[in-house]
């Protein structure tokens, strides 16, 4: 497809409307750099004396994101932003076989979120000898049912491609495999909507068995009943 293929118009535009199905590729790409400009730059504006600088020395939850070659390298960008959401440890993200880094998606993340640049194979290895529990996200004969999963930590969540999901050797490497039950036709979800579906299921059961580990952020807090934290 070539990249700067325009998509014809679905629909006639209100009078004053843009035509936003009319922009081409290097017109994207602008709007998505600058938003995320816009996004890091507005993260620093936290409203929060203090959280800001000290939130480099707060802690993350144990939990480890490994992610095998993704095809679609959008993804990374989704990934990172999910995993600083939830405050993980770390993403691991498999180099592309051609090469490709998409951060966009990421809102400002990368820069907060610890993450990394490696081989699935060798981060589930290093996990392993750290005493990872890893959990291979994948429909598998043999996977449990999210809801069912007795999470051990600290522990690692792998995922693959929306396409072809985690390759056999990766899978045989996971202590354990874990899958999403679906009730429609479809057959996977995005790999950042599965992640975060799975991640939150963690941290959750994390959380309830270190409830000292909250929110940084006043909305959040204040959405658990907590106080607004002190950063100063």
């Amino acid at each position: 497809m070539p990249r700067s293929r325009t998509v014809p118009l679905r629909y006639k535009p209100e009078p004053g409307w843009a035509k936003p199905y009319l922009s081409n590729w290097k017109e994207r790409q602008r709007r998505m750099e600058a938003e995320e400009i816009a996004a890091w730059e507005a993260s620093g504006k936290v409203g929060e004396p203090g959280l800001r600088e000290a939130y480099p020395k707060i802690s993350r939850a144990p939990i480890r994101l490994i992610a095998c070659p993704m095809g679609k390298a959008v993804n990374h960008g989704g990934l990172m932003r999910m995993a600083e959401a939830f405050r993980l440890e770390r993403v691991d993200l498999a180099p592309e076989p051609d090469g490709c880094i998409d951060g966009s998606g990421s809102r400002g993340s990368r820069e907060l979120q610890p993450h990394r640049w490696i081989p699935a194979d060798r981060a589930i290895g290093e996990a392993k000898a750290l005493g990872y529990r890893v959990y291979g996200v994948t429909l598998v004969a043999g996977a449990q049912p999210l809801e069912n999963v007795a999470w051990q930590f600290p522990c690692a969540l792998v995922m693959g491609s929306e396409a072809e999901g985690i390759p056999d050797e990766v899978v045989s490497a996971c202590d354990e495999t874990v899958a999403i039950p679906l009730y429609g036709l479809v057959t996977s979800l995005n790999v950042a909507s599965a992640a975060a579906l799975v991640a939150h299921a963690a941290l959750g059961a994390y959380v309830k068995a270190h409830p000292e580990f909250e929110p940084v952020r006043r909305e959040s807090r204040g959405l658990l009943g907590l106080e607004p934290g002190e950063y100063t």
